[in-house]
């Protein structure tokens, strides 16, 4: 069985909440049942902004409409947020895993950490420093 979550539903889940106001609207939908008026006002997004925002929220499953008599209204469900915690979650202890084996670092090709060396003092005279013409930097030639 895999608890991985569907790349296309987890994709779905993190672009919903990638944005402030998708966040802020699900963070209103925690009290309860809120009406689109009432979230319209608190989050200061109106008409086709605010229904692309639902639209990608709901597309995701972290809301739903519901239709009363007294207008349209949003329902959260925290469900996804489940589905992306076990992604999150899993790569997490997997890279904490990967850092802590060494052998690993070695594989990955990383160098291993060089100590701090005192720096060489410059021995050219005060005029030379002062050119403009730089500090060679390539090996020595032989003449």
């Amino acid at each position: 069985m895999d608890t991985m979550p569907n790349a296309n539903a987890l994709d779905e889940i993190l672009l919903a909440l990638a944005s402030p106001v998708r966040r802020r609207i699900f963070e209103i939908l925690f009290a309860g049942e809120a009406r689109v008026a009432d979230i319209a006002s608190a989050v200061a997004v109106r008409g086709e902004e605010l229904e692309k925002h639902i639209a990608l929220l709901e597309a995701a499953g972290l809301i739903t409409r519901l239709r009363r008599r007294e207008g349209e209204s949003l329902s959260g469900n925290p469900a996804p947020l489940s589905e992306a915690a076990t992604w999150i979650n899993t790569n997490r202890e997997l890279w904490a895993m990967r850092v802590q084996m060494p052998e690993t670092r070695l594989a990955s090709g990383a160098p291993e950490p060089v100590p701090e060396r005192t720096p060489i003092r410059d021995r050219r005279s005060e005029t030379e420093q002062k050119s403009r013409r730089p500090r060679p930097t390539g090996p020595r030639r032989e003449n």
